[in-house]
């Protein structure tokens, strides 16, 4: 009697599992463009929270690059993965379609004579066969979704350790390499150790052999590669114009040539995004005083007080002002005249949250045309090796022009 009850409990869960099987297109196409929908929000919030980390926070570039190239990527990659889905999808129902209204398939009688005597796949054969790989092609990023939410852990376990105990980044990156040998040497071991066996067990490792199995050995791996070819583009679009965020660089010569507007002018900025260096109101100015912003970073603060302590005949030698706020590392520059700038302002963006110094200065005696605006900034770069200290003048922080009607 208990074995009758457990056949036919078993042959119920066969039955139900069986009916998701075949139903399982609806919550596919369902959960993709949900999914999508959000896909495409992120990439502006992760340009702006990496640019949050490096001005606010003090986070090194590099590391700040990294986060936004690797969140970008994973982004990217599922977009693709999700945009190909439905594609099949689509493609699928107009088979579905097809099978409905021609369930017979091809009549050879009515084709042309040179088509007839060939072997034509039924439509149900090709709803069949496409349902497959629709289905494979939706479980892909399953095992995908656990590895980047391990790596995304991981990396934020890194940011964190670095944040909080004031790390180089250096030091993290040495953690983050000898880590990664470990586990690849873990992993490429011919021995049957425990961490393998335990791994073997996980629904990411399984989902890779069953995909290995039944696809080939490579399949899989020149699938996930064509995907991130595919990525590229979207990855350079929505990482574009990010080096701007390196505070330790002259602007590039790109940049020099043709400038973005919306980096330096107010109006042709996104108020919800930030200034990556220097900044005014627009581009034609009609009165005799202009108002400049500075983007302020955290990171400057410790550049200063190393000037202060350790450069000061240097800064004797450039003549450089007294310096009381981090503004006071930059000096501005119209048409290679110098303007003295000595009461920066603090002030917040809205709605961006965005640190910057502002102040105004005169105009008086300029005429009507084209001026150039150039920024200097006085920093101190760091050997990521050795830790030593080197003065650098970057004559081009920011280099633009402005109209004075």
């Amino acid at each position: 009697m208990i074995k009758d009850q457990d056949t036919q409990r078993k042959s119920e869960e066969l039955s139900w599992l069986e009916n998701l099987q075949r139903n399982s297109w609806e919550p596919e196409v369902i959960i993709s463009g949900i999914i999508l929908a959000f896909l495409f929000i992120f990439p502006t919030k992760i340009y702006e929270f990496c640019a949050y980390l490096i001005q606010d926070m003090g986070l090194d570039f590099i590391f700040g690059m990294i986060i936004l190239f690797y969140l970008t990527g994973i982004i990217s990659i599922f977009k693709i993965f999700f945009v190909v889905h439905l594609a099949l999808r689509f493609l699928w129902t107009g088979l579905l379609g097809l099978s409905y209204a021609f369930p017979k398939g091809v009549i050879q009688d009515k084709l042309f004579k040179n088509a007839q005597g060939f072997e034509y796949q039924s439509p149900d054969q090709m709803v069949l066969k496409l349902e497959k790989i629709c289905s494979s092609t939706f479980a892909y990023p399953v095992s995908m979704v656990i590895v980047f939410l391990s790596m995304t852990i991981y990396l934020g376990f890194l940011l964190f350790i670095y944040v909080w105990l004031n790390l180089s980044f250096f030091q993290v990156y040495t953690f983050f390499l000898l880590s990664s040998l470990f586990i690849a040497f873990l992993m490429m071991s011919k021995r049957k150790t425990q961490f393998k066996t335990w791994y073997s067990r996980t629904i990411v490792s399984s989902i890779n052999a069953i995909y290995q199995s039944n696809t080939g050995k490579w399949f899989s791996i020149l699938y996930m590669i064509c995907i991130v070819i595919l990525a590229t583009p979207i990855i350079y679009s929505d990482t574009e114009d990010f080096s701007m965020y390196f505070n330790e660089s002259n602007v590039l010569a790109k940049e020099r040539e043709w400038p973005a507007k919306h980096l330096y002018f107010e109006d042709h900025h996104d108020p919800q995004k930030r200034f990556p260096r220097a900044f005014l109101p627009k581009e034609e100015v009609g009165d005799n005083r202009i108002r400049i912003g500075l983007a302020r970073y955290e990171g400057d603060r410790e550049i200063m007080e190393v000037l202060q302590s350790d450069y000061s005949v240097a800064l004797d030698t450039l003549q450089w002002i007294d310096m009381d706020e981090t503004a006071d590392l930059h000096r501005i520059y119209i048409n290679d005249s110098l303007v003295l700038i000595n009461d920066w302002g603090k002030y917040r963006l809205s709605p961006s949250g965005q640190k910057v110094y502002q102040s105004t200065f005169s105009l008086d005696g300029l005429k009507s045309g084209r001026h150039q605006l150039r920024v200097e900034k006085l920093i101190v770069s760091f050997h990521p090796f050795t830790g030593d200290a080197e003065i650098r003048l970057l004559e081009n922080w920011a280099n633009f022009e402005f109209i004075k009607k």
